[in-house]
């Protein structure tokens, strides 16, 4: 699985945090349990899926998705612990990790409360239905199985660290702060992630990965911010031998968590100059990173964009708020380099940045956020 597989797989699940109010065991949201999806009642009605289950009902559509459709759901059961993995539970297992396309987003669309794509509409996935009544009760099946697959996968003695990367709306990441204040916990809606390479973690944070709604400019206009939560728990499990590249760790939903820390981690030290500092450090003659094409070079100095930064008293967040527009507003006027040398020269001021590189067209290239949250997320008992 991709990191673009990766990356769609956590939009279309819908990265959704709440408080986590009531829970029958550590760490747990208790209501009906998720075996009692398997003999949901499920029938179609006009314009969607009507799903029965635990004395609720929710309707699935192919778009204005259901806010959290199996809240309240429990999922972790430990009573089944090391018990060995029947075959199909295994291939289950197998291809909603291994396989996001054919299996994954289907269950990712349930989990956001949408209709997964039937075979006519998209040939990619293995749900092989013909009409939508009957794909949701499939894809029902699948995700039980997943869940008793899971659960019955040992969890860690001593809390795992994992990452996950995403871009979060602002009123998400206001939530987390307000959690981590007020001591409430939060859960996730539907399964996630992480991987246990935290490097790997970061290719989700970059530009190329803002919600097209507001790309390219998500960041500077507080709309969304680029978050990598760091899981702390006993209750991941360990999935990584079924996508060796991504190392996967699985996390059931409902879950719930402490949010221990949330913190803002400058990536770029130009977003924090002043206009002084800038124009001092265009001025000055610097190093690429061991990364980059020229690594062992210098860049710089820069003088005429450096008077220019002066000349319009811009600041560091204002430099990156117009590096982040593109080419407009008379952005090439500030260069004194011919169009052959656009990309050294773009080369060079990305080299700045202090995330780890991400894959590009022609090898490793600078993350170029200007800063990103980092939230760290520990079973409610803690992990000491």
């Amino acid at each position: 699985m991709g990191i673009a597989t990766l990356a769609a797989m956590w939009v279309a699940s819908s990265l959704m945090l709440r408080s986590a109010a009531v829970r029958s065991q550590s760490g747990i949201l208790a209501a009906c349990d998720y075996k009692d999806l398997a003999t949901a009642e499920v029938h179609g009605v006009s314009g969607g899926v009507d799903v029965s289950f635990c004395g609720k009902s929710v309707t699935l559509r192919e778009s204005g998705s259901a806010a959290d459709p199996f809240a309240g759901v429990t999922w972790w059961d430990a009573s089944h612990q090391g018990e060995k993995l029947t075959k199909q539970e295994s291939k289950t297992l197998k291809n909603h990790v291994g396989s996001y396309w054919r299996y994954g987003r289907s269950v990712a669309q349930l989990g956001k409360g949408l209709l997964p794509p039937l075979y006519k509409e998209d040939y990619n996935t293995d749900f092989k239905d013909d009409n939508y009544a009957s794909l949701v009760r499939s894809v029902l099946g699948f995700t039980v199985t997943l869940a008793d697959a899971a659960n019955k996968l040992p969890a860690p003695a001593a809390c795992t660290d994992a990452w996950l990367g995403d871009w979060i709306p602002k009123e998400a990441l206001e939530l987390l702060r307000l959690k981590k204040e007020t001591g409430r916990t939060t859960s996730f809606a539907w399964f996630q992630s992480p991987t246990f390479d935290e490097s790997h973690s970061y290719q989700f944070l970059t530009e190329k990965e803002q919600p097209s709604s507001c790309k390219p400019v998500c960041l500077q206009q507080n709309i969304s911010f680029p978050v990598q939560f760091h899981f702390r728990t006993r209750h991941g499990k360990d999935v990584a031998k079924y996508d060796t590249k991504e190392k996967p760790m699985l996390v059931l939903p409902n879950l719930a968590f402490k949010v221990a820390d949330v913190s803002e981690v400058i990536t770029d030290p130009l977003y924090v100059m002043s206009t002084a500092e800038l124009v001092q450090w265009l001025n000055t003659t610097h190093p690429y990173k061991s990364f980059q094409e020229r690594a062992g070079q210098t860049f710089g100095p820069y003088p005429r964009l450096a008077k220019e930064v002066q000349r319009r008293r811009m600041d560091g967040k204002g430099f990156s708020a117009w590096e982040a527009k593109g080419d407009g507003e008379g952005k090439y006027e500030m260069l004194e380099v011919s169009g052959a040398e656009y990309r050294p020269f773009f080369d060079a001021l990305s080299s700045r940045f202090d995330m780890p590189p991400r894959p590009g067209l022609w090898g490793q290239v600078s993350n170029e956020d200007p800063y990103i949250i980092k939230v760290t997320l520990e079973d409610p008992e803690g992990c000491d």
